[in-house]
């Protein structure tokens, strides 16, 4: 559970800078910042839902499995296609996501759809082999994030601004609201861990452990967004496409060293190539509870030539991915990641009660 919950801390970093703080300044301005704390109950609740839905399933047995315990063969089957498909779908969207970004903040000269098939290839790579080896990849991949994000708000801390991100009134909590829900969409991923959940070797103290984690990957966008914010504004904020890397590019040392963007720029790949290795794992797993398959990696060569095509086939250019992911994407991991679970948690505890 602490590697898989590593895996999930490394990957959604992707998705946060990418999302925060540019999201939440639109919603909630200099109170933005408060968002991911705003968060932090509802994606307990949805840790302490998942593990209450996994908790009569036998070891080895993943979400997939308990599916259709809970619902049926029937039943349990189609949510789980239906699960499939979206995460091929955001394996697709955010497959051209990092790609484009990777291009936007570095590597302007480089094709797109190049960079894509590298980074898919990637993904491919790690899923042809076990997910033990993927998760110690991870925890490695870990380290070296954590160390990069640590200096990178250490140094932009002194360019804080105080009256960008304060004073708060109680006529921002509304805004703070909804700043929340940009920040339970990334949340709202965690929802593929319970198809890998079928790997943990299962201990006491597994949802603590999980749960602690939650909370310091909401503590970690808070200080992200705080510092972002401060160094910007809100109203600057708002309007760029990548205020995490804007804020890398005014980050150094007179005299020692100047542009540090690229080695943070190459750096992020580690967190993308998790993110979407999480993606791809998850699909494998629901793939092989459909079809029957002996082993996860039987279904890697299709999940990822499927998130391949679709990265370069259903996004032809980047307005139609922006709105994809300011819409369609930000309201169905809010669906798929926290009302589904919802409505299982209660199905599994009226079962329990019978």
């Amino acid at each position: 559970m602490r590697q898989l919950s590593v895996l999930f801390f490394v990957g959604l970093l992707s998705p946060a800078i990418r999302v925060l703080p540019s999201r939440t300044a639109q919603a909630a301005g200099e109170a933005a910042w408060l968002s991911g704390l705003a968060a932090l109950p509802v994606a307990l609740l949805l840790c302490w839902g998942l593990f209450r839905i996994m908790g009569a399933l036998p070891e080895g047995e993943g979400l997939a499995g308990g599916l259709e315990r809970l619902m049926g063969r029937f039943g349990g089957k189609l949510l789980t296609l239906i699960y499939l498909l979206w995460g091929l779908l955001l394996l697709s969207a955010n497959a051209r996501l990092c790609g484009q970004r990777f291009l936007a903040t570095g590597y302007r000269n480089v094709e797109l759809p190049l960079f894509v098939l590298i980074l898919l290839a990637a993904v491919l790579w790690m899923t042809r082999g076990k997910f033990a080896a993927f998760a110690r990849a991870g925890e490695i991949f870990y380290l070296v994030l954590s160390i990069t994000l640590a200096a990178v708000l250490l140094f932009a801390l002194f360019h804080v601004e105080p009256e960008n991100v304060l004073p708060i009134w109680v006529e921002d909590i509304p805004g703070v609201g909804a700043a929340a829900l940009p920040v339970l969409s990334i949340l709202g991923y965690t929802v593929y861990g319970a198809f890998l959940s079928g790997t943990v070797r299962r201990r006491k103290g597994d949802r603590p452990r999980a749960m602690w984690w939650m909370t310091a990957f909401c503590l970690v966008l808070t200080v992200l967004q705080f510092i972002n914010l401060g160094n910007f504004g809100p109203a600057l904020v708002a309007r760029m496409e990548s205020p995490f890397f804007m804020m890398v590019k005014g980050i150094g040392v007179q005299g020692a060293f100047q542009r540090v963007e690229s080695v943070v720029v190459a750096l992020w790949v580690l967190s993308d190539l998790v993110f979407l290795g999480i993606l791809a794992f998850s699909c494998c797993t629901m793939s092989r509870t459909l079809f029957g398959l002996q082993r996860e990696r039987s279904a890697a060569i299709p999940v990822v030539l499927i998130g391949l095509t679709g990265a370069l086939l259903l996004f032809p250019d980047a307005f139609s991915l922006h709105w994809f992911s300011d819409r369609i994407l930000f309201i169905g991991n809010l669906v798929l990641g926290f009302a589904v679970p919802a409505v299982l948690l209660l199905i599994a505890l009226a079962h329990r009660r019978r």
